[in-house]
């Protein structure tokens, strides 16, 4: 893998990954930022990674399903260098005539055995999810990877 930087202005830079261009940003708070913020992207990018496994598990498991969202929340440490002191994940699953033990085993294989970005994650910090099938909570546990 590889990814390179350029530096826009001021805390602006304009990633380049395959070609593919994006922002990231960290400006003053009474600054308009014209991106995430790096920890905004790591964020984004165990969303992606875990919500993708997810989807993949649920349509093995033949779940049908009319939407699926992922939230992740990581408050900071006060001092520096200001890291996350946990990750909270939320899948949020909707649709008729959902097995809601499906949709908790796909996010437990996800959170313990497949998704790369969480394996790392949660080695800087601990993470933990919940699972939402048409608003009510299901699972709840911690990411655990015994294989790294």
């Amino acid at each position: 893998m590889r990814a390179q930087v350029k530096r826009v202005d001021g805390h602006h830079f304009r990633f380049n990954v395959r070609g593919m261009e994006g922002d990231i940003d960290v400006t003053a708070p009474d600054q308009t930022p014209q991106g995430p913020t790096p920890k905004e992207m790591l964020l984004a990018a165990l969303c992606c990674c875990t919500g993708t496994d997810v989807i993949d598990l649920m349509a093995k498991f033949q779940v049908q399903y009319e939407s699926f969202e992922l939230e992740a929340k990581a408050p900071l440490t006060d001092k520096h260098p200001k890291v996350f002191s946990r990750i909270d994940l939320s899948y949020q699953v909707k649709g008729p005539a959902i097995d809601a033990t499906q949709v908790a085993e796909a996010a437990k294989r996800s959170t313990h055995q497949y998704s790369g970005t969480a394996a790392m994650l949660s080695k800087a910090c601990p993470i933990f999810y919940s699972v939402w099938v048409n608003g009510e909570k299901v699972a709840e546990d911690q990411v655990q990877f015994v294989s790294i």
